[in-house]
């Protein structure tokens, strides 16, 4: 019975996994579609005073709803757009302000 349970034991120990390889980062880079985007969003700031709403970035580009919004939060992710308080998207401010 011992000897059973030892080869049990070498058997599970050898049917884990390898540790996963580390997954390399790719370098935070927009893609040209998502500067077309954000340059949209820009020329709308200045005829509107508001950033697009998702569904007029989608009907610009052609794109399902859902397509439009993981562009416009890639693009918060990447440090281009982000939310103020309540949610709403702007264009970054400066850090540190000047005094």
């Amino acid at each position: 019975m011992h000897e059973a349970n030892d080869i049990a034991a070498r058997l599970r120990h050898a049917s884990q996994p390898a540790p996963a390889a580390p997954r390399r980062q790719k370098a935070p880079v927009a893609s040209d579609l998502q500067l077309q985007v954000l340059e949209y969003m820009r020329t709308f700031l200045g005829q509107n005073d508001q950033l697009p709403p998702v569904h007029c970035v989608a009907e610009r580009f052609s794109l399902a709803i859902s397509s439009a919004d993981w562009h416009i939060r890639t693009l918060v992710r990447l440090g281009h757009l982000e939310r103020n308080v309540v949610g709403k998207l702007r264009f970054p401010r400066e850090k540190g302000g000047a005094v």
